[in-house]
């Protein structure tokens, strides 16, 4: 079964959530255990920060884990219509 990283590398739009969370050290996490439900920011939502927000958290790693933490789950999410 394709991890999170796995499902977001082969997803066109995430490439920048990708990076981010390797450069946060979070991949092995996201590889094991769970289930986890992202609520992953697509590469547009990343485009929308200020300029230079994603290069000053990138070279923040633990600030970096901190702010991806807070869209991650544990278990899995099913919307109710």
């Amino acid at each position: 079964m394709d991890s999170i990283v796995d499902i977001a590398v082969k997803t066109e739009g995430f490439s920048t959530l990708v990076a981010a969370v390797q450069a946060a050290g979070l991949v092995e996490a996201l590889a094991t255990g769970g289930p986890f439900t992202v609520f992953a920011p697509t590469d547009d939502a990343f485009a929308k920060l200020p300029p230079g927000t994603v290069q000053t958290l990138v070279d923040n790693p633990p600030q970096l884990a901190r702010i991806l933490k807070y869209h991650v789950v544990s278990g899995t999410w099913k919307r109710q219509i």
